[in-house]
């Protein structure tokens, strides 16, 4: 892809939208990509979310020196973090989705690549998850848009110059630095084929809908609920990583037949057990036309 045809990919992605705003942490990715929204004639609004950390100063200064140089309007956020559990990451995550749904109603652009996409896809497959599980970032979902999806970070390396350097990209503490430090993927999957034929299995294996199976989970042998179990979490958590001690106690539990809708939380996220079968929510009461309340039995 030339350096026109990323100028014009990002044109044809803005469309006529008249409220774009950028995710941006004023890292390499994000900075490369606000720096091409203004070479396509655009004026989005950079929301830098501000999680606190050590480095959040540095990184806030950054982000203000460039969105000078650039022009743009800066708008920073501070991340609220909840205790639903998840590790640093998922947490980190959840507050930045959050802070950026309420300050921003229009299109939000993320600026993760096509190395990122092939990086998650492979962290899925290697941790040994189902094929339900080898799905990662959609191009749009919602409000959020990814442009650069299919662009090679290497495109973007020339309009970088100047970002901010997270020194949580270069923490041991998470698996994706350990999967670039190791180079592993630049040796057996270049191009991102291998990943692709990975995705491409998670993706007939969803089309399957396993939750909607007729045979009750109790009449299952354990070894077989776990696979059950996990299937159906890949399903009703889109793009939901569980520990594998979550899935085994809800298999556990789903092998103690009860008349109670019972309900497990993990990562944020909530699932009822009931007659067999898991459940996002409680069915509507028809007597009383009201929705009952989530975990009331």
């Amino acid at each position: 892809m030339t350096e026109a045809e990323l100028v014009a990919l990002l044109r044809r992605r803005a469309g006529d939208a008249s409220s774009l705003a950028i995710a941006f942490s004023a890292g390499l990715d994000s900075t490369a990509l606000a720096r091409l929204a203004v070479e396509a004639g655009l004026r989005p609004v950079l929301l830098h979310v501000d999680h606190g950390t050590d480095s959040a100063p540095s990184a806030r200064q950054v982000a203000q020196r460039l969105s000078a140089e650039l022009g743009l309007e800066l708008r920073v956020l501070k991340a609220e973090f909840d205790e639903q559990g998840g590790g640093f990451e998922a947490t980190a995550r959840r507050a930045r989705y959050q802070a950026l749904e309420a300050a921003w109603r229009g299109t939000v652009w993320l600026a993760q690549t096509r190395d990122d996409w092939i990086e998650t896809v492979w962290m899925r497959f290697l941790s040994g998850s189902t094929p339900a599980y080898w799905s990662t970032m959609p191009e749009r979902r919602g409000r959020f848009e990814r442009p650069l999806i299919v662009v090679r970070r290497s495109l973007l390396q020339r309009r970088s110059s100047g970002a901010h350097a997270d020194p949580m990209n270069a923490s041991d503490r998470f698996d994706r630095v350990h999967l670039r430090r190791s180079g592993v993927l630049e040796r057996i999957d270049p191009e991102g084929a291998l990943a692709d034929a990975i995705s491409g299995i998670g993706v007939r294996v969803r089309r399957l809908q396993l939750r909607a199976w007729d045979v009750p989970l109790e009449e299952l042998t354990m070894e077989l609920r776990v696979l059950s179990v996990r299937a159906a979490l890949a399903d009703l958590w889109r793009g939901v990583r569980v520990r594998q001690s979550f899935v085994r106690e809800l298999a556990q539990a789903a092998g103690r037949p009860s008349r109670k809708t019972r309900r497990f939380c993990a990562a944020g996220h909530t699932v009822y057990l009931r007659d067999g079968r898991l459940v996002l929510s409680l069915e509507e009461d028809v007597e009383s036309g009201a929705k009952r309340r989530l975990g009331e039995e």
